[in-house]
Parts: C-alpha cells; sequence; structure tokens
C-alpha cells in the first residue's frame, strides 16, 4: 500500500462519504504548458491525498477512473468503486506514513492524452514496522472541460508491506 493509497483509505474513513464537490477542479491558468498542467495536476493530487483529502483528489479524476494498487483489494473502476475500496481498506491505513522520495515524473503529452511515469523510493513506518524500497506510478490523465484529470492511476511498490 503506498501513500496515496493509504490516504484513499484514511480519508473516506474520516469522512464517510463523498456527496459533494466532486466537479471543483481548481483551475490551471492558459498560460501553462499542457505539460506544465499535467505536472500541476499531479502536484494537487498528490498534495490532496497528502491532507487525506478524498474528495478534492477525486475532484482531480475522471468519473470512470481506473485504481490500481499493490495489494490485495486495491483495485476499483468509477469513483464509487473507489469510495468503496478506501472504505473496504481503511482500517490497514490508520497507522500508516508513508512517503515517496527521489522521484522522477516523466511527462509526455498527446493532444488531450497525457502519460505519466514516476520512479522513487518508497519508506513505510507503521506500528508493524518500517521498510523502504522502490516505488512505481504510471498514469493517464486526460483534458476535460480545460482541466487534466486521471482517468487511470497505477501505483506499486514492490515490497512485502
Amino acid at each position: 500500500m503506498n501513500s496515496r493509497e493509504a490516504a484513499f483509505y484514511i480519508a473516506v474513513a474520516a469522512s464517510g462519504s463523498l456527496e459533494s464537490g466532486l466537479d471543483k477542479v481548481p483551475l490551471m491558468t492558459d498560460s501553462l504548458s499542457d505539460e506544465a498542467q499535467v505536472r500541476e495536476a499531479v502536484r494537487q493530487f498528490d498534495e490532496a491525498l497528502d491532507r487525506r483529502d478524498l474528495e478534492s483528489a477525486l475532484a482531480l479524476c475522471t468519473n470512470d477512473i481506473v485504481f490500481v494498487g499493490s495489494g490485495e483489494g486495491e483495485q476499483a473502476v468509477g469513483r464509487a468503486a473507489v469510495i468503496d475500496m478506501a472504505q473496504a481498506l481503511a482500517a490497514q491505513a490508520a497507522d500508516v506514513e508513508f512517503t515517496v522520495t527521489d522521484s522522477t515524473l516523466d511527462v509526455n503529452v498527446y493532444g488531450e492524452v497525457a502519460v505519466i511515469a514516476s520512479f522513487g523510493t518508497a519508506e513505510l513506518r507503521s506500528l508493524r514496522g518500517n521498510r523502504r524500497g522502490p516505488y512505481r506510478l504510471t498514469g493517464i490523465l486526460v483534458k476535460e472541460g480545460g482541466s487534466w484529470k486521471w482517468r487511470i492511476h497505477h501505483g506499486s511498490e514492490p515490497l512485502p508491506w
């Protein structure tokens, strides 16, 4: 389970549901290049999850978001399924502190579709112990209404958490 996944689970457990605000996406200025806008969307998504704000994170996703993690049960298609997944896994993430350092972010934009890849080092701290190892993130973002939104998010850490 990575920090983004853990934040999903904890945010849902804390808020209970996501009834409003799913379509409130911060505006990005037109002066930014598409690549810069994609990088900004990734940053905003990460910051929302760091705050354990699932509502804001999902506002940066398409309605049919595909979410895949590396652990059992860490897969969902659509916002409602992501919420259900997060609720089901919230207890496992309650005591987890997870950070990714030394990460890279490669962005390639093809019209209104962007493909990203990121590699870094994962650090997991919990009551069950501390671990360090590689972290991988791949994703597809699409431009909807002038804003870049996550369509596919696949984060994994090849470690036995």
